[in-house]
């Protein structure tokens, strides 16, 4: 990935933990709200500098080079990430931090409190719906992907500003496999903005192919054609498609967001 794109992610990400909306993370940083959508939007092509990467890393009083540095699905950031990460629907975790008698606690360090699916939304929460493969016919292997009934992940609204996507087209779906590598780790939560279909090449996509839920690097080709990447080259070589093998493909939406849980050894 080249730096300019872990920058963008690293952006995202940073804004969506800083509990600031986006205009008032551009006037810390001495930039304007305008200037971050135009990076940050997946249709956008205005890269963002060495200088304001610079610019920003010093304003939120991190160090030099923090936006150029790939991060493990950016879940080494700010541990104020658990406030705007999504809720995945009876996941508690309220027994798994216990705070201690006179421990210290860093500032940044954000309360986790315990829900479940009865929990009231609050009023920056909105639910998603959540994508996954099904078995269209049992014993046959054949799958499809399709929105599930039931359970749902939820997202803080101001994540979702951040990150330019409107709640209605949002949905979030589960990695499979290791061919995107620490960018897209197995197992990792994904938010996709279903909106965004048109591909902005090297962008990262929600895809549907063959039946197969697919969370991929995607390229446009002369004649039609569609080039589909992993992170893992070596081990996972480019497809291309085109002409009929298009036909069992589909792009769900551009990812807007990352997130994994890690376990300790």
């Amino acid at each position: 990935m080249d730096v300019n794109k872990t920058r963008i992610i690293n952006l995202r990400t940073l804004i969506a933990e800083s509990n600031l909306t986006q205009e008032k993370f551009a006037e810390r940083c001495g930039t304007s709200a305008s200037t971050l959508s135009q990076i940050l939007s997946p249709k956008g092509k205005r890269g963002l500098g060495p200088k304001l990467a610079r610019k920003i890393e010093t304003a939120m009083q991190l160090e030099e080079g923090w936006l150029d540095t790939p991060r493990q699905s950016n879940n080494d950031t700010l541990a104020a990430s658990f406030k705007y990460a999504p809720k995945i629907i009876d996941l508690k975790v309220e027994d798994a931090f216990v705070k201690q008698p006179g421990a210290q606690h860093h500032p940044a360090l954000m309360p986790i409190s315990g829900w479940d699916s009865q929990t009231p939304l609050e009023d920056d929460e909105v639910e998603v719906p959540l994508f996954m493969e099904v078995e269209l016919a049992a014993g046959t292997g054949a799958t499809e992907v399709v929105e599930r009934q039931g359970p749902k992940i939820r997202f803080s609204r101001s994540t979702m500003r951040s990150a330019g996507v409107q709640p209605e087209h949002a949905a979030a779906c589960f990695a499979k496999g290791d061919s995107m590598g620490n960018v897209v780790p197995h197992g990792a939560a994904v938010g996709v903005d279903t909106s965004c279909t048109d591909i902005i090449d090297g962008e990262i996509y929600a895809i549907e192919h063959g039946g197969m839920l697919r969370i991929k690097y995607l390229y446009r080709l002369p004649n039609g054609g569609i080039r589909i990447r992993s992170e893992e080259r070596n081990e996972y070589p480019d497809e291309d498609l085109y002409g009929d093998q298009l036909h069992d493909f589909r792009i769900i939406g551009f990812v807007f967001w990352i997130s994994t849980v890690r376990r300790r050894r």
